[in-house]
């Protein structure tokens, strides 16, 4: 019975050696009575860091935690709580490496001495205040989608009208034709004769004359008018183009209806559409693609407009005067894969004009507007799929690469 109280207390000093928390007992004046092995390793950084020897608790905690040392200094009771899971942040230098480092104390002041229990919750610090920041960053992305698709819904609405009264003055324009006004002009020259018999020559030519003039700068007139229509017309479209990758970022490509689709049947409508552009320029077009192929998901419109402008692109870069003017579509089954390859012997490019071509507003093309591969890439990615332009150099033709997984 005798030995129950000392096996009782030799439990309690290893539990409390071994506890996860950082265990000291110090005295009235700092000095360090007893410490668990939890608190030696929690204390040790702020020892090497400031280069402290000794045992004394308050000179330890000085240089990083002087507002704990105060409140237990300055604690008037003989015993209570001083201090209850107070949160204390402070940084050191410690192995050559900037520490952040945020501490839990709790200091309780029995008589004759003090207790005081301490713990790292740095990584949870960091983990809370990571969620928070993710939750607040969140929180402010989606006020800037929401503000951004209300905007762009705008836009769109704007161009759509003002497209359609662009479109209405092109019908006009079209139906205001100056024929009737060139028939008036020929009837009165072949009616010379008689106008010179009732005005008088001089002005019988005078009135043949202006009417002429009339009719040559009413015709100047409408193909002005007619050239910058057009050019409206090539603008709001440029336009729609953007509003339609800003849409897809904001959706974050969730508006893709993906299904079932065959390449070779993409590639064939792809053809059919270009068929009369490559006939005309004299292109010779080489297709290989393997009876049996699996199909990939994806959307059949979205995935034409891919294949349609990389191939617009190997038509316009190969040159009208050429000899030989190849291009080849390989399709070719990889591990998890279908990729296919376009290869064209048109002007290809440097290595700088190649790290540049998924740009958003970067065009080798006179009238391009650096939209057409931003807009590919993007429906590309949306499919799970990668999109690559390699080129050897000038003259050397270009190879466009996709990949989907199937």
């Amino acid at each position: 019975m005798e030995n129950q109280p000392c096996l009782a207390e030799q439990k309690l000093t290893t539990l409390m050696k071994h506890i996860s928390m950082g265990i000291v007992e110090i005295d009235s004046a700092g000095k360090i009575i007893y410490q668990n092995l939890k608190a030696e390793t929690l204390l040790k950084p702020i020892l090497v860091a400031n280069n402290i020897k000794g045992n004394n608790l308050f000179a330890i905690l000085q240089p990083v935690v002087p507002s704990i040392v105060e409140k237990i200094k300055t604690f008037p009771e003989n015993s209570g709580n001083t201090v209850i899971n107070e949160l204390s942040n402070f940084s050191l230098i410690f192995g050559g490496e900037k520490l952040e480092r945020h501490y839990h104390f709790t200091v309780t002041k029995i008589t004759g001495c003090i207790l005081i229990s301490f713990d790292d919750v740095t990584e949870k610090y960091q983990k809370e205040k990571a969620m928070l920041q993710l939750a607040s960053d969140k929180a402010v992305m989606q006020g800037k989608f929401e503000i951004a698709s209300n905007v762009l819904h705008d836009i769109g609405n704007a161009v759509v009208g003002f497209g359609s009264y662009i479109t209405r003055i092109k019908r006009t324009l079209e139906e205001n034709k100056t024929d009737n006004l060139q028939k008036l002009s020929g009837f009165f020259a072949t009616q010379q004769k008689m106008m010179t018999g009732i005005l008088g020559k001089d002005k019988a030519e005078a009135v043949i004359g202006m009417l002429n003039g009339i009719t040559e700068s009413q015709k100047n007139s409408q193909e002005d008018i007619r050239k910058s229509i057009n050019e409206q017309i090539r603008i709001i479209t440029h336009i729609q183009e953007i509003l339609n990758i800003q849409r897809l970022y904001l959706s974050g490509h969730e508006s893709i209806e993906k299904r079932p689709i065959q390449l070779r049947s993409i590639i064939n409508d792809c053809m059919s559409m270009l068929l009369a552009s490559i006939e005309k320029r004299g292109i010779k077009v080489k297709i290989s693609v393997p009876e049996k192929l699996p199909a990939i998901e994806g959307d059949h419109t979205r995935l034409m407009q891919v294949i349609l402008n990389i191939l617009k692109n190997s038509i316009e870069a190969i040159d009208i005067t050429a000899t030989e003017k190849n291009i080849s579509l390989e399709v070719k089954a990889c591990p998890d894969a279908l990729m296919l390859q376009v290869k064209d012997n048109g002007s290809g490019f440097d290595e700088e004009t190649g790290k540049k071509l998924f740009v958003r507003g970067f065009t080798t093309k006179a009238t391009g507007t650096g939209l057409g591969l931003v807009n590919c890439r993007t429906i590309t990615e949306a499919h799970d799929g990668t999109i690559d332009i390699a080129s050897a150099g000038f003259g050397k033709g270009a190879v466009t690469t996709l990949k989907f997984k199937v």
